[in-house]
Parts: structure tokens; sequence; C-alpha cells
């Protein structure tokens, strides 16, 4: 998860990805989509109102730095899947 919210900040900082297409990219539930984001914001990768019926995600600087260490969002899109 944390590679493709790379990726998609790679191609446009401003950009929230949304629990939906987290799910359609990754093949992912719904329940699924939310507790890894829960994992993640609770170390300071992302963004994400756990409240909100749609939530809306954001990769932080953080996140970003993280990304970046392990080479994961810099390869082209097919290792996204």
């Amino acid at each position: 998860m944390l590679t493709y919210l790379a990726s998609v900040h790679r191609r446009n900082p401003q950009a929230e990805v949304s629990g939906l297409e987290l799910q359609r990219e990754l093949g992912l539930s719904a329940q699924t989509v939310r507790d890894m984001l829960a994992q993640l914001a609770e170390q300071g990768l992302v963004e994400f109102d756990p409240l909100l019926s749609n939530v809306w995600v954001r990769i932080t600087e953080k996140g970003l730095a993280v990304a970046e260490a392990l080479g994961l969002g810099l390869e082209d899109q097919d290792a996204l899947r």
C-alpha cells in the first residue's frame, strides 16, 4: 500500500487516494484497507480520517522517506501490481 501511495505522490504531490481506489488497485477488502491504513497512520506514514465513510489518504513526508529508503514507489508503475 505504501508503494502505491508513493507512486501516486510521485505523479502528483497534492493527490489524495480514496479507500475505494486502494481496494480496486490492490485487490483488498474495505476492512483490510482500513486496518492497514490505521497501522500506517499510527506510524505516521499516512494521513487519513477513519471516521469518513469514503476514506481519503495522503502519504506523509515520513511515509515518503520510508518508501524511498526501501526503494518503494520509485520504479515504474507495473511494479505496483
